[in-house]
């Protein structure tokens, strides 16, 4: 991906009040927290995070893609990263945990 692009992913984020909600509503879950602290960890397959966790793997694919939607994880050439706001996120919830 050329850097501006990337650029512009970064700066994606939540759009508008509904995006943002929509956010806070997907990471209410703790199993959710818990999975984007290890994909942020440096698990970068759903194998790996149902393995960590003792899930089922459709468990898995089901809520890795609902932090995709969240905008807070994207899938890479490698696996699964932690976005630009994925990783604010983590910080702000860290912060009150």
């Amino acid at each position: 991906m050329p850097p501006d692009e990337k650029d512009r992913d970064q700066d994606r984020g939540w759009q508008g009040p509904e995006g943002h909600r929509f956010a806070l509503e997907v990471l209410q879950l703790s199993l959710r927290r818990q999975m984007l602290r290890l994909v942020a960890g440096g698990l970068k397959d759903a194998e790996q995070i149902g393995q960590a966790l003792n899930i089922s793997p459709s468990l898995v694919e089901y809520h890795l893609s609902m932090l995709e939607k969240a905008l807070v994880i994207e899938k890479g050439e490698a696996g699964w990263e932690v976005s630009h706001t994925g990783r604010l996120s983590l910080e702000k919830v860290d912060e009150k945990e």
